[in-house]
């Protein structure tokens, strides 16, 4: 590297990437090769009589790190004389097969894992290559690495969750957990059974607990519980301890969380989709306004009544606010009469919202609460959490713009891999696979 002083511009100030880059892979392969040289010469002391055993050959491997691609020296070693091998008297092994299995450092398999959680993978790769002096990856490895880190992940969540202290996980099952779910919709592969396949996602809270995200393909996911059962259990949920769910009304989303926790969960009907198909039915009333209709006296009565039921059903009053959609036919059918038939379209339009508001209410009766009462203790009455958890898995990475479709296993690993990116997990937890 060369710098001038005289003459001096700001394109010659400092290390250039190019030259951080070269001078990074430089000092990665003195590092690694030392590293290996004293693997090799400690592995080459017979632990039985401390003698050094002899080099069958010598041969070289690639190793694919961070900082670039290296390639070291990977003797064969003897095994020693003095251990009876019986007739085969030529065994040998390379001391360097438990640490050069995959060809691959875990850390660069962990940083490949997350940028194509964040990008598609052709880009993840691109990324790498621009920035570390790392030859540039194919985007089948990328994609390949970012299943194994997801296999990795779904490995542990699979396995019996083991309590670092019952007390604690005891008082935060004391103080209930609460699950904001929902679903999204991603184009699939073609030849698959559907256009679209289904992505799971949702957040566990509990009280002075980082919020724990979970996302999956119940298509493409061998042990769908497992996901959700990890999550609640990282949150402190124990057996029998109270679980609150909420969700748009999607009977399978309440019902993957009464099959992860093995007992019945509370369910409450997100207020958010009450409120925009109430909207929609006010909106339609709107536009029969907007005709300018001469007598006006009915539709006034039909703006007031529809108005309280929002009140009725932000306060509890759900029989009394599902009798107040059923009044209004009576009273909107008298426009159109007094009117004329130039107002049956929007008045027909109107109705129809407001018999599917009816309809989803009756559908989720039992998941109806007083949301005024919920909402002044401070307790969610949406899934606004959840929704932003949409945008930030499905929508951001695999569905929106992207022209992307998936296979059902394909789309379940990312979401995996991507929330446990978000959560941080991918991190803290150094996930690290072993290849045979």
């Amino acid at each position: 590297m060369e710098r001038r002083v005289i003459g001096l511009e700001a394109g010659d100030i400092g290390l250039k990437l190019d030259e951080a880059k070269a001078l990074l892979a430089e000092l990665q392969r003195h590092v690694v090769q030392t590293q290996i040289d004293e693997k090799v010469m400690h592995r080459r002391i017979c632990p039985e009589c401390l003698r050094a055993r002899t080099v069958r050959d010598q041969r070289t491997r690639v190793l694919q790190t961070l900082f670039g691609t290296v390639r070291v020296a990977a003797p064969r070693i003897r095994i020693c004389s003095c251990v009876d091998t019986g007739p085969f008297r030529d065994l040998s092994f390379s001391p360097l097969s438990d640490i050069l299995s995959d060809r691959c450092t875990p850390e660069l398999r962990q940083v490949q894992a997350e940028l194509g959680a964040r990008h598609s993978f052709r880009e993840a790769s691109r990324l790498l290559a621009m920035f570390l002096p790392c030859s540039q990856p194919n985007h089948a490895s990328v994609r390949n690495r970012l299943h194994r880190i997801a296999d990795e992940i779904q490995a542990r969540d699979a396995a019996p969750a083991i309590a670092s202290s019952s007390c604690s996980i005891e008082n935060a099952g004391d103080a209930g957990i609460l699950v904001v779910i929902d679903g999204a919709h991603i184009r699939a592969t073609p030849g698959h059974q559907a256009r679209h396949l289904d992505v799971t996602v949702g957040k566990v809270e509990a009280a002075g607990r980082l919020t724990r995200r979970f996302a999956l393909a119940p298509s493409g996911a061998d042990k769908p519980l497992s996901h959700v059962r990890a999550a609640l259990t990282a949150q402190g949920w124990r057996p029998n301890a109270p679980v609150t769910v909420i969700s748009d009304g999607e009977a399978a989303l309440p019902e993957l969380i009464r099959r992860a926790t093995g007992s019945d969960v509370t369910h409450i009907l997100d207020w958010w989709h009450i409120s925009m198909r109430l909207r929609h039915a006010e909106q339609a009333l709107r536009g029969v306004y907007a005709l300018n209709p001469e007598h006006q006296a009915g539709l006034d009565i039909v703006d007031f009544r529809l108005s309280r039921v929002r009140h009725l059903l932000w306060n509890g009053y759900h029989d009394e606010a599902r009798r107040e959609l059923f009044g209004l036919r009576h009273l909107a059918s008298e426009a159109v009469y007094l009117n004329g038939t130039r107002l049956r379209a929007s008045v027909t339009r109107f109705l129809g919202r407001c018999d599917d508001l009816r309809s989803y209410l009756g559908n989720n009766e039992t998941a109806l609460i007083d949301y005024g009462a919920r909402y002044r203790t401070n307790k969610p009455v949406s899934t606004s959490r959840a929704e932003g958890c949409v945008d930030e898995i499905a929508n951001a990475r695999m569905a929106k713009r992207r022209r992307m479709r998936w296979s059902p296993r394909g789309a379940h690993r990312v979401a995996v891999v991507r929330a446990a990116v978000l959560d941080g997990r991918l991190v803290s937890d150094r996930l690290s696979i072993e290849v045979a």
